[in-house]
């Protein structure tokens, strides 16, 4: 596990042998260097940021935790929609199901990813809005201290799905067409369902 994470991002690997990840979303990442924690890293998009975790911690089986905690990102609720992809996972368009935010499609990632995500991470602490590093170090520790049964799968690397559902501009309309039927209109920003 030397080159872990695979995946680049705004973290800071700490102690690879905890259980523990730390998401900050839009809190910054290093007022929660926290040692016994594996990695600490900040979510802002319900996107391309969760498929990043997902990558990230399905190729370390050792983290079965988590701690969401920090300043939810305005308008995209990546804390809550990283707690939704844990509890429901996605749909066939790969839209994570429950997620309030615009866009939360996972386009490069497979529903085998997501489900490994599920299976490993067997504690995810909602701690959404917590600055307060000495709170969230305690939650730490007494994880740690958690009796759970290893995870007994061998790391798993995926990053790409196979049949990869694009995002396209229609020239006709130079609107952005996005999974699930959806479309930006360039001049609004708004997004709609494509009739």
């Amino acid at each position: 596990m030397q080159n872990w994470p695979p995946m680049p991002g705004d973290y800071k690997v700490l102690k690879k042998e905890s259980k523990v990840a730390i998401v900050t979303l839009t809190s910054n990442p290093e007022g929660f260097s926290i040692p016994e924690a594996a990695i600490v890293g900040s979510l802002k998009t319900e996107n391309l940021g969760i498929e990043r975790i997902i990558v990230n911690i399905i190729s370390n089986p050792k983290i079965h935790a988590f701690i969401l905690c920090g300043k939810e990102s305005q308008g995209h609720y990546a804390g809550q929609a990283l707690l939704s992809v844990w509890k429901n996972g996605a749909d066939e368009n790969m839209k994570i199901k429950g997620a309030k935010g615009p866009i939360p499609y996972l386009e490069n990632i497979t529903q085998e990813a997501i489900a490994r995500f599920q299976r490993q991470v067997a504690v995810m602490e909602d701690m959404i809005g917590e600055l307060d590093t000495e709170v969230v170090r305690a939650k730490t520790l007494e994880i740690n201290a958690m009796k759970h049964p290893n995870f007994n799968e061998e790391p798993m690397y995926a990053t790409q799905r196979k049949e990869s559902k694009k995002t396209v501009v229609s020239g006709a309309e130079n609107m952005l067409v996005l999974p699930g039927g959806f479309v930006v209109d360039p001049l609004s920003f708004s997004i709609r369902q494509a009739v």
